[in-house]
């Protein structure tokens, strides 16, 4: 929590990402021809990541974003510049578990908006 630096984009599908998940539509509430008009290219993203967050290790609270930031950095044909790493490795799996407690449930989820809430949530847990 060194840093409050934000970044948010929607990303246009590369053409060979052909798989649609109607369920992931539904909890992002993204749809895919909204992700087509309005999103950056793959490598426009992960250029804008690479620039903001050389050599800094981002925090995640999700298995899955792993997966989708080497998806991304694939199809831009590029390595990023930092590292993803689970919020466990950064205060241990007790503590996270408690930290994960204070997220909130909502229906859509959205990066920024969870990157804020797992924040925010980090901090609550370490000025209780």
């Amino acid at each position: 929590m060194s840093s409050e630096l934000v970044f948010n984009s929607l990303i246009k599908p590369a053409r060979y990402w052909t798989h649609w998940s109607f369920d992931a539509q539904d909890m992002h509430g993204l749809t895919q021809d909204h992700l087509l008009q309005e999103g950056d290219t793959p490598h426009t993203v992960a250029e804008r990541m690479n620039q903001l967050f050389s050599g800094q290790v981002l925090c995640s609270d999700s298995p899955q974003d792993g997966f989708w930031l080497d998806t991304l950095y694939e199809a831009a044909d590029l390595m990023p510049t930092f590292e993803l790493k689970p919020l466990e490795v950064f205060v241990g799996r007790e503590d996270a578990s408690e930290i994960y407690q204070r997220l909130p449930t909502t229906r859509h989820h959205r990066a920024l908006n969870d990157a804020t809430a797992l924040m925010n949530a980090c901090r609550a847990f370490f000025e209780a």
